[in-house]
């Protein structure tokens, strides 16, 4: 009888101290400090996040990780940094944590400099378990960054030399737009070309001048094999500058033709 008592004694202990152990971590563990086995006993990766919070989680595997994506963004390539954030979710998380998730994990990078670096917030649905879990929530993209050639998320910038409307005069561009060429001929995706200029002269001329932009490296991409009834060039002339053009930096940005592929 007296060990009978003594076991339902243990056996009672024991599930107090359980379930005050279950009512501290819901209560008093701060949301961003995760208990070390929280990567292993959730969801695995290098890099996880908390709902709501922007600090990244870090496991076994993001040393490695990370040298290998630091010795990609080279002087003609850049880092770009994704930060998602759930937008179907009851509250939802916002844009702005997309975009503070990505400034968090470039500061894994301090070696890089702020050119080399892309960052982004992307919305995404996402499902209960994110609101109880570690879950992934950056991704990463090693994007080509040159004079001639910058690759954004949805398309690529390609520069033209002032007045320039004959050809590409680049052997970088029409390595580039070989690549392009080969992915169009392989898939059922399409490209929609975008001329641009800077606010030099006529705006008339100018839209004139975007237009044969655009066609030239449509041309190109003909004569590359690629079917022309995949292929789409408009131009918007002046109408739509990236940068300042009051400055000649700003416009040989504006100076350009965007490359979008439609899946």
């Amino acid at each position: 009888m007296r060990i009978l008592l003594i076991a339902l004694l243990v056996l009672l202990w024991l599930i107090l101290g359980w379930l005050f152990y279950k009512d501290y971590q819901k209560c008093c563990i701060p949301k961003d400090v995760v208990p070390e086995t929280a990567v292993s006993s959730a969801k695995s990766g290098p890099i996880l996040f908390n709902w709501g919070s922007s600090v990244p989680v870090l496991g076994d595997g993001w040393p490695r990780t990370r040298d290998s994506l630091a010795a990609l963004a080279t002087d003609t390539t850049a880092l770009e940094i994704s930060g998602y954030y759930c937008n179907n979710a009851i509250p939802d998380e916002t844009e702005d944590l997309g975009l503070s998730r990505a400034a968090d994990t470039r500061k894994l990078f301090p070696e890089l400099q702020d050119e080399r670096i892309i960052l982004l917030a992307k919305g995404r649905d996402c499902d209960s378990s994110n609101q109880s879990s570690l879950f992934e929530s950056v991704e990463f993209n090693i994007r080509k960054r040159t004079e001639m050639i910058k690759e954004m998320d949805d398309r690529t910038l390609i520069y033209f030399p002032t007045n320039s409307t004959q050809k590409l005069n680049s052997t970088e561009v029409e390595t580039y737009l070989n690549d392009v060429a080969t992915r169009l001929m392989k898939t059922a995706e399409s490209v929609v070309l975008t001329g641009h200029t800077d606010a030099i002269g006529d705006a008339d001329k100018n839209m004139v001048l975007g237009q044969r932009r655009a066609d030239i490296v449509k041309k190109y991409l003909i004569t590359k094999g690629v079917d022309p009834t995949k292929i789409s060039s408009v131009s918007k002339g002046e109408e739509q500058p990236i940068a300042d053009n009051s400055t000649e930096d700003g416009r040989s940005k504006n100076r350009r033709t965007e490359l979008q592929i439609i899946k």
